[in-house]
């Protein structure tokens, strides 16, 4: 399974978890083989990707971001010329992603995380480019018709959500599990579905919620899944048991649909009493669901 990711990934001068814990996660994975899970750059995805990415955001964002405009900094960073180049990588690699599994590898992913609250026109809560959108672009480009948006970060995909609504409407859905209300939005189409947990709710109620959405997301047959695995629900009271379960469930559903599947990591935080190294060992809880969903069987 290819796990794309370069040392752009971290380009921006900008220091927050968003812009670093994929160096982290990487070198966790040199150190720390994940069984299946390969490293792979995918710099040479790069020109398909900016030229997605333009599409989906506004001329005037675009050239912000890469130039230091007004909206440079709309995501909450201060801007810096990495800025671009990062944001530029995160998209790259989801873009690989989907090329390894539009030629046939079952699952692929890539380090990407800082995505599904931007917009069309503007960044917003740590997210610069809309990877999840360009993504999904691509995918509609290579002829999938019934693409899944799997958002499982703490907060809304709201930003996701706008762009394919804009853009795709006919070949996306969005399936949304929200446990802090931050960028929420109204479903509009017959597909989709969000569900906002209320903050006195417990890990019982989210494994079910969970479990629910996956059966949304069964019921309508994808041909094509974007999985954001956001890690930041511990940073919101949930725990680990919950988030392993919530990984080999998807793991397991995308696994039996036999669709191709790509995941980025979204969220995760190092607040509270949440070390970078607990964060890391959390996503890897992704990357090594899906590894090990491709591994021959006795």
């Amino acid at each position: 399974m290819k796990v794309f990711y370069n040392n752009k990934y971290a380009a921006s001068k900008y220091a927050f978890d968003t812009t670093r814990k994929s160096l982290h996660i990487a070198g966790s994975m040199i150190e720390y083989p994940i069984q299946g899970a390969t490293l792979t750059d995918p710099t040479e995805y790069e020109p398909v990707a900016e030229e997605i990415v333009g599409i989906v955001h506004s001329d005037q964002y675009v050239k912000d971001v890469k130039t230091g405009g007004p909206l440079g900094g709309s995501q909450g960073f201060t801007w810096d010329p990495g800025i671009y180049t990062m944001a530029l990588a995160h998209a790259s690699g989801l873009v690989g992603a989907v090329e390894a599994v539009h030629n046939g590898d079952p699952v692929a992913g890539s380090l990407s995380s800082g995505l599904h609250h931007a917009d069309h026109d503007g960044g917003a809560g740590f997210c610069t480019f809309n990877g999840l959108a360009v993504a999904a672009m691509r995918a509609t480009d290579l002829g999938y018709r019934n693409i899944a948006i799997i958002d499982f970060d703490a907060h809304g995909g709201g930003g996701t959500y706008s762009i394919t609504q804009k853009f795709l409407p006919d070949t996306t859905f969005q399936v949304d599990v929200v446990v802090s209300a931050f960028d929420t939005y109204s479903v509009k189409d017959s597909k989709s579905n969000i569900n906002i947990l209320k903050g006195s709710a417990g890990d019982k109620d989210y494994m079910d919620a969970i479990t629910n959405a996956m059966g949304i997301v069964a019921k309508n047959r994808p041909d094509f899944i974007i999985y954001n695995a956001g890690m930041d629900p511990i940073n919101a009271g949930y725990s680990r048991h919950s988030l392993a379960y919530r990984e080999e469930l998807v793991a397991e559903v995308c696994l039996a649909l036999e669709v191709p599947t790509i995941f980025a990591l979204a969220g995760g935080y190092t607040w509270g009493s949440t070390s970078m190294d607990e964060l890391v060992n959390l996503h890897r809880l992704t990357i090594r669901s899906f590894a090990e969903s491709t591994l021959p069987k006795d």
